[in-house]
């Protein structure tokens, strides 16, 4: 399937410190929910769906499409498996569309040009990175990076704009006075919906699986911790 000025794209996005679905059609945003919080995208999700599509219902896609992260590990499942489910009872594609891209997509539509570096959260004292040229062509791989090393990437590729939603954080704890000024945003499915549209089908976006860039932190039940233990 090759998206077109006609396709209707539902998006969803619970990777960080928000939630949001968008209904995409004609080309453009038509219905929007966007809402910021740290836990209850399980709750919130699936009715900001709803209430996008309410006008057209879910039979009216053509295409889902879904932030895969790096993010939160809950948000991520919760929106990946939402998608997927549509895709299947629907019969139609799903999409996954990068955080990382999702941040720099925002910071284009507003107005930041030449190199930029995505910060995103890790909710520990590391943060998720890339970094990409005034073309937008990646100059690094994603990466998780301790601060000193996202200081030591800057310095190696010359990033003139921070943006992401850990930017705020990183100002406070960067050694080098001279980082240039940072801008926190946080993502939305319009992104998503968007870059979406611009891939012109699932043949170019990538497989809508989590992008995990170290496992997430688990740990086993209290009797599975007891046999370990060889108790």
């Amino acid at each position: 399937m090759s998206t077109n000025s006609d396709s209707t794209i539902l998006a969803l996005d619970a990777a960080g410190p928000a939630c949001s679905a968008v209904l995409w059609a004609g080309g453009a945003v038509v219905q929007r929910r966007w809402e910021a919080m740290e836990r209850g995208h399980a709750e919130a999700l699936m009715p900001m769906a709803r209430d996008v599509v309410a006008d057209t219902g879910f039979q009216g896609l053509d295409l889902v499409a879904v932030s895969v992260g790096p993010g939160g590990y809950t948000g991520l499942r919760i929106a990946i498996a939402a998608a997927r489910g549509l895709g299947l009872a629907l019969g139609i594609p799903v999409i996954g569309v990068g955080s990382l891209d999702v941040h720099r997509h925002i910071a284009r539509r507003d107005g930041v040009a030449g190199p930029m570096a995505v910060l995103l959260e890790t909710k520990r004292a590391d943060f998720y990175l890339q970094l990409f040229g005034a073309d937008d062509a990646p100059l690094t791989d994603p990466l998780v990076a301790s601060g000193t090393e996202v200081e030591a990437q800057l310095a190696l590729h010359g990033a003139a704009a921070l943006v992401g939603d850990a930017v705020e954080r990183f100002a406070v704890q960067a050694r080098d006075p001279d980082l240039p000024v940072g801008r926190t945003q946080a993502a939305d499915a319009a992104a998503v919906a968007a870059l979406a549209f611009a891939a012109h089908g699932v043949a170019e976006g990538l497989p809508p699986r989590p992008m995990y860039l170290r496992a997430p932190d688990t740990s086993p039940p209290a009797a599975d911790r007891q046999r370990l233990r060889g108790g």
